[in-house]
């Protein structure tokens, strides 16, 4: 599903696709407050396929949502895929949402 491409910053950079979307992710190797559902992704990019640039980019996380917590499903079932492979845990969107709701105060 995701084959690592080295080190980025502190993390691991990985890519893979993920029920035909590209995803892009940076990795710790502890989890954190600032990773998607407290864990160890702290970025993470979706696109629609490997070809497309940034602008294409269907959800973007970076220590936080861009834009807030992604409405498609698809996308959704995406990052939950992603965040089980590297932690083996459940995305509760609910907390991501809120989450993403107080930074914008």
């Amino acid at each position: 599903m995701f084959t690592e491409k080295g080190n980025w910053f502190m993390g691991k950079r990985y890519v893979g696709e993920v029920d035909g979307f590209y995803v892009e992710a940076q990795v710790f190797g502890e989890p954190s407050m600032y990773g998607i559902a407290e864990g160890r992704i702290s970025r993470l990019q979706v696109y629609p396929d490997r070809s497309a640039g940034f602008g294409r980019c269907l959800a973007n996380y970076d220590r936080g949502w861009d834009g807030g917590p992604p409405k498609d499903r698809r996308i959704r079932s995406v990052v939950e895929k992603t965040v089980r492979n590297f932690d083996g845990k459940n995305v509760d969107w609910s907390f991501e949402e809120r989450r993403y709701q107080e930074n914008l105060d």
